[in-house]
């Protein structure tokens, strides 16, 4: 009786034991996904690019249709996080990237994300964020990206990537500028 008794004690401290061993490894593991989360927060991009003349009188015009919120549930709005992506798809040839605006729904411009125009390599990309809580755009928002190609690379694409929370709801979509 004292035996089992004895080996039920020590088969709960060991237990107690993996327990908290566990937890202190579980803890870990969040904490570095946390870390990671942090390390890939948006930032603007600090990538060195080479500076072109703004003139950009052979430029052509991209229209990409973006959202700063949709509606949903009979009209609740859903509040949208927009990251416009451009990207060069040629392996070879660079493009130039003259100015980048966005734009809201009456029109209006809203935003230049550049103060002068950059030679974008072959097979890079850069991104532009428009965050949740700037919602001036609306649902008719929109970027216009003027760009060239001196090279004579393949098209590149211009990509709006949306994503918000909402009524309990997680909502993403993409949407691109027409070739």
């Amino acid at each position: 009786m004292t035996e089992n008794r004895n080996a039920s004690q020590i088969v709960s401290i060991i237990s107690t034991i993996l327990v908290i061993g566990l937890a202190i490894y579980l803890g870990t593991l969040v904490k570095s996904v946390d870390t990671i989360e942090e390390k890939l927060s948006h930032q603007a991009q600090q990538i060195e690019r080479v500076t072109i003349a703004s003139n950009g009188s052979d430029a052509t015009s991209a229209y990409v249709p973006a959202y700063s919120h949709i509606y949903t549930d009979g009209g609740k709005a859903v509040l949208l996080e927009t990251t416009l992506v451009v990207r060069n798809t040629d392996p070879k040839n660079s493009i130039n990237i003259h100015s980048i605006d966005y734009f809201d729904t009456n029109g209006n411009l809203v935003r230049q994300f550049l103060e002068e125009g950059y030679e974008l390599s072959p097979l890079s990309s850069s991104e532009y964020l428009v965050e949740k809580r700037e919602t001036s755009g609306g649902v008719g928002a929109n970027f216009i990206v003027n760009w060239s190609n001196p090279n004579q690379a393949s098209k590149p694409i211009f990509e709006a990537v949306m994503i918000g929370a909402g009524q309990g709801k997680d909502i993403s979509f993409t949407s691109r500028a027409p070739q």
